[in-house]
């Protein structure tokens, strides 16, 4: 999707429509919807039910003969449904191409997106009741990504709701090499249906707004400026200037009004053995600074794939060194964790590699079985050509031994910035808790650790180093020795 010409205001992730001179259109509130139609395959006597207007909006156990109410309740006040425009020659055509497909060649696939859909139907649901927003656009999902959250399409659009990354990135979502929010349908579905709240303020016609969500609004403005000739902006405008969209957006409406009819009654077109996947429940907590995957799975007792099912937008297995992020959790694991991991030291949150002389990308990737791309983003500040000794790289998706609570209490840290050629990232060194002169840092030496990588890591003087260690020229330092820092003057 391309945001086009449309003008918005990104605030905490929320979107609110803030001009449309641009466009050469006054903005003026949406019209109302269209009285409610009868479908042509809806029982009368179904129609004459009370309606309730309050639950699930899918029923999985519906049949034939009598639909559910919560179905009569979307197809009488959805204003996308209603739209007697669906009911075209040309447009019933392609619905019925599309529901052949998904009951023949696409079936299997089709109901994996019905199951998945229950995942994330409750919230999807409630998001979508407090904009006002057609219920219907619970099954957008469905056509967009089949409801697979990590879904990628050729063009490189992403997640349930398909965003290219500069359309992501405009309208607040993270996109970078560690994080990408596309993947994380809790926070994309807020700003898709943001999104969709504003083009329909832009063009006032439901079947123009899922038509310039899928081909950018902007290109529909041209095509509107070009071939509208002055109609009103309504679903009627559509159907005139359907034929000069893109082929894919032209197939768009179809598709989406088929997989309403076969998602809200999947019995009625032969899928009678899915299953829809339970709600999914978790709880969430908060991690300042890098964090590895496994490292919060073990202080959660829970498994690494249970928090990066629940967590695809963590793309390195590991947290970003920069920032806060909020990490969910199978539903009650978080009870506590926040202490034990407050208990863990930070250098042991994340695992890291110090350069030595002759190491490349390549070699280190290898040493920790571990893919270059792998290495690579976690480590976007660093050119693999200009790899110093003694730079600093975050190495994800490392098993760890250590990072387990010490006993006698947590140890005190203290946190410095890394350098500047190591992505970004914080680290920590843990200090000891023996008696020390006030003022001093203990640094533990990890392995590939030298004095002057210490210095550099503290921004202290390596003679100054030398001198209050009493350490002499040429001799070494091992894993484990204890380095007192100077403090800053």
């Amino acid at each position: 999707m391309k945001h086009g010409a449309l003008r918005v205001a990104v605030v905490r992730g929320s979107l609110a429509v803030v001009a449309a001179s641009a466009l050469g259109c006054a903005r003026r509130p949406p019209p109302a919807p269209a009285p409610a139609a009868r479908p042509p395959d809806i029982p009368e006597a179904a129609l004459r039910e009370p309606v309730r207007t309050g639950g699930p909006l899918v029923v999985s156990n519906a049949s034939e003969e009598a639909p559910s109410r919560d179905l009569l309740a979307i197809l009488a006040f959805d204003p996308i449904l209603a739209s007697s425009e669906g009911r075209n020659g040309q447009i019933e055509e392609r619905i019925d191409w599309w529901l052949n497909f998904w009951q023949t060649r696409s079936r299997d696939a089709f109901k994996r997106g019905l199951s998945r859909m229950g995942g994330y139907e409750d919230f999807v649901t409630a998001e979508l009741a407090s904009r006002d927003l057609p219920p219907s656009l619970l099954y957008l999902p469905l056509i967009e990504a089949n409801y697979y959250p990590t879904a990628v399409s050729p063009a490189g659009a992403a997640g349930l709701w398909q965003f290219m990354p500069r359309t992501a990135r405009w309208l607040g979502l993270q996109v970078n090499s560690l994080i990408d929010e596309r993947f994380d349908a809790f926070a994309a579905t807020p700003v898709a249906l943001d999104y969709l709240l504003a083009l329909n303020a832009q063009f006032e016609s439901w079947f123009l707004t899922l038509a310039a969500y899928n081909a950018g609004p902007g290109r529909v403005e041209q095509v509107i400026r070009r071939h509208g000739r002055g109609r009103p902006r309504d679903d009627a405008l559509y159907l005139r200037i359907r034929s000069r969209l893109p082929a894919e957006t032209r197939d768009f409406i179809p598709k989406y009004l088929a997989a309403v009819r076969m998602a809200s009654l999947p019995e009625r077109y032969g899928i009678v053995d899915h299953l829809k996947a339970p709600s999914m429940r978790y709880d969430t907590v908060t991690i300042d600074g890098a964090a590895s995957i496994d490292v919060i799975a073990r202080v959660a007792d829970v498994t690494e794939e249970e928090v990066k099912d629940l967590n695809p937008q963590i793309l390195a297995e590991m947290t970003p060194g920069a920032s806060s992020t909020v990490v969910r959790l199978p539903e009650g694991s978080a009870r506590g964790f926040p202490e034990r991991f407050a208990n863990i030291p930070l250098r042991d949150r994340v695992n890291r590699h110090v350069v030595s002389a002759g190491e490349t990308f390549s070699h280190i990737a290898r040493d920790y079985r571990i893919s270059v791309d792998e290495l690579r983003s976690a480590n976007p500040g660093v050119v693999p050509r200009r790899l110093q000794i003694g730079s600093i790289l975050v190495v994800p998706g490392v098993r760890r031994d250590s990072g387990a609570p010490e006993a006698g209490g947590a140890p005190t840290v203290a946190v410095h910035p890394s350098p500047a050629d190591s992505g970004g990232v914080m680290f920590a060194v843990r200090t000891t808790d023996a008696p020390r002169p006030a003022g001093d840092t203990v640094h533990v030496v990890a392995r590939g650790e030298s004095l002057w990588v210490i210095a550099r890591l503290y921004g202290v003087d390596l003679e100054l180093l030398r001198a209050h260690n009493r350490i002499g020229q040429g001799t070494l330092v091992h894993p484990g020795d204890s380095i007192r820092i100077p403090p800053s003057r």
